[in-house]
């Protein structure tokens, strides 16, 4: 990861990102934006699963 991106400012980032997103939001659009982030993540964890480690090819 980028220099400066530790699990802490991470940490931050997001909580930041999530009080900005929630602005002027309602109940619905709220719980909508968490289910795709939701899915986000949950994609991309999955994606990192496969992807090829350092030493390791994408075939092995």
């Amino acid at each position: 990861m980028g220099k400066g991106l530790s699990p802490e400012n991470l940490v931050y980032l997001a909580a930041a990102a999530a009080a900005g997103y929630a602005q002027g939001r309602d109940a619905q659009e709220l719980t909508l934006l968490s289910a795709f982030f939701e899915v986000l993540g949950d994609d991309l964890a999955l994606l990192a699963l496969g992807a090829p480690s350092e030493g390791r090819s994408a075939g092995e």
